[in-house]
């Protein structure tokens, strides 16, 4: 389904760093045009404990304050965007409606914090539309992704 004539770039970032490097990230994401989505996970906060905003992007969180993750959508004439579900600090679905063909595509940003468990107990509650991405950092660890030399050295850490 396409919300507009031209198909823009949806990017996930994970950036558990200080302030400059998320900063970074975000402006130098925000300096070609074709991106229209951001994903990010683990962000910085400042003082007020709120993540950086982006000139020229709505900006969504799953919890007031110290959210860990946030989604950014670029101000884009015809689409409206409204947050569609929250749960804790880290899971977030934004809705994007196109008023040219009033379709709706949901874009769910989640981050399990440490473990997949906190996903495993929300992902049978949650009611998915057709048109619909879920991105994040699932902290699903698995030998099929990994490999199993990057497994063994994790349990020899206790991680």
């Amino acid at each position: 389904m396409a919300l507009t004539a031209s198909v823009g770039s949806v990017q996930l970032l994970n950036y558990a760093r200080g302030q400059a490097t998320t900063i970074s990230a975000l402006k130098d994401f925000a300096r070609k045009p074709e991106n229209l989505i951001c994903l990010l996970q683990e962000p910085w906060c400042d003082r007020h404990r709120n993540p950086p905003a982006l000139p020229g992007f709505d900006i969504f969180t799953p919890s007031p304050v110290k959210p860990k993750c946030v989604t950014y959508v670029c101000h884009t004439p015809g689409l409206s965007t409204t947050t569609v579900f929250t749960a804790q600090d880290s899971f977030l679905g934004t809705a994007i409606t196109s008023s040219y063909n009033q379709k709706t595509f949901t874009i769910f940003n989640f981050y399990s914090p440490g473990q997949a468990e906190p996903l495993a107990a929300i992902l049978p509650t949650l009611k998915l539309p057709n048109d619909c991405l879920l991105m994040g950092d699932f902290n699903a660890h698995h030998p099929w992704w990994q490999g199993p030399l990057l497994l063994s050295a994790r349990i020899s850490r206790g991680s």
